[in-house]
């Protein structure tokens, strides 16, 4: 599976402040021909979804800072920016409320822990979904 949409590499951003995951992550996604960015809060998100397009955004809504204390503002956040961008969960705080987010927006959700293979793999798939 390749990191590229057509000849453009594929655009990733990762909102996650789990430091081990987002940089691993970011590490094999750029070795797979992706543009990664990393924002470990979601102060840090905003400015980088303004500025840049998006082919999938990831994140874990449930981490400090900002928006991140209400699950549904970040991810509506995130949906505003990026209204073309494929968004996907990944969360180890599971809840019922977060589940009913991502079921009534139609959201990808993935519990961790998951490999940093397999996450590659759900990001390529969706980037090439918005092909």
């Amino acid at each position: 599976m390749s990191g590229l949409v057509g000849d453009a590499p594929v655009r990733v951003l990762l909102v996650d402040d789990d430091e081990v995951i987002a940089r691993s992550l970011c590490q094999y996604l750029q070795t797979q021909g992706c543009v990664v960015d990393v924002a470990p809060e979601t102060d840090e998100a905003v400015p980088l979804m303004e500025a840049n397009h998006y082919d999938v955004v990831m994140v874990d809504p449930y981490f400090t800072g900002g928006l991140a204390r209400g699950s549904n503002a970040l991810i509506g956040v995130v949906q505003e920016l990026q209204p073309d961008a494929s968004l996907i969960v990944l969360t180890a705080y599971s809840s019922p409320a977060l589940l009913q987010i991502a079921a009534s927006s139609h959201l990808p959700l993935f519990e961790k822990p998951q490999s940093v293979i397999a996450l590659s793999h759900i990001i390529l798939r969706a980037a090439t979904a918005t092909d």
